[in-house]
């Protein structure tokens, strides 16, 4: 029997998204297809009918993802909608407040599945000895210390509507300070995760705070490599 990635017991596994399904509500077309741009075939994209999954996770821990950490995010970011759909003025800060608890486990919970998983989407994510110390704090619901693994974001606009730009991307990594980081992009918003096991000062200051505070510039999208990546894809793609 295959072992559960997240507490390690050996039981039958789920069929587990690595984003959660809901973050792709707005994505599918109107035949319910999602576009996988994968470079493959004459076409160099795959319809998907869903979000990307892999057997990862036993029913009981799949319950505790969706208990714990996908509801309170459902709640307060998909359906609170705390960021304005309109962009008017790019030099506009927004801030939100989140149970911080909450908010940052589910990101860790995102950036862990991603480093479980052997999916080529999400394959420049290795987390090394950070992967146990995350999958521990996902099993306690613990956020652990400001100063592990903190989060920043900020949101993606269309430079001529300023409206917010929904699409869950595949993963990147950065060195930002000489730290570590790992980004995704869901929900309208470019995550990065600082992994280190040094305190990374510019992420404490400027992303989620210890009272959940959270503050977001708006970035237009012609500005974020991850989707200049995919614009060239389907340049290519276009042209096949």
């Amino acid at each position: 029997m295959p072992r559960c990635h997240l507490c390690h017991l050996d039981r039958e596994l789920r069929n587990s998204h690595i984003v959660p399904e809901f973050l792709y509500k707005n994505l599918y077309n109107d035949k319910g297809h999602l576009m996988a741009i994968n470079g493959v075939g004459s076409r160099g994209w795959a319809p998907l009918q869903n979000g990307l999954k892999q057997q990862l996770f036993c029913e009981n821990c799949e319950q505790h993802f969706n208990n714990y950490f996908e509801k309170p995010f459902l709640e307060r970011w998909v359906r609170g909608k705390p960021l304005p759909e309109t962009w008017n003025d790019m030099e506009f800060v927004q801030w939100a407040t989140f149970d911080y608890s909450a908010f940052k486990l589910f990101h860790l919970s995102v950036l862990f599945r991603a480093s479980v998983c052997s999916l080529p989407t999400f394959s420049d994510v290795y987390l090394g000895h950070h992967e146990e110390r995350i999958r521990g704090l996902l099993l306690d619901r613990k956020p652990g210390l400001h100063s592990e693994y903190p989060i920043f974001g900020y949101a993606v606009v269309h430079r001529e509507s300023h409206k917010l730009i929904e699409m869950v991307t595949r993963a990147g990594k950065s060195s930002i300070n000489g730290h570590r980081c790992w980004g995704l992009m869901y929900g309208g918003v470019q995550w990065w995760i600082s992994v280190s096991s040094h305190r990374n000062i510019e992420f404490e200051k400027a992303g989620l705070q210890p009272d959940g505070r959270m503050p977001f510039h708006a970035v237009p999208w012609d500005e974020v490599d991850v989707i200049q990546m995919a614009a060239q894809a389907l340049r290519a793609v276009s042209k096949k």
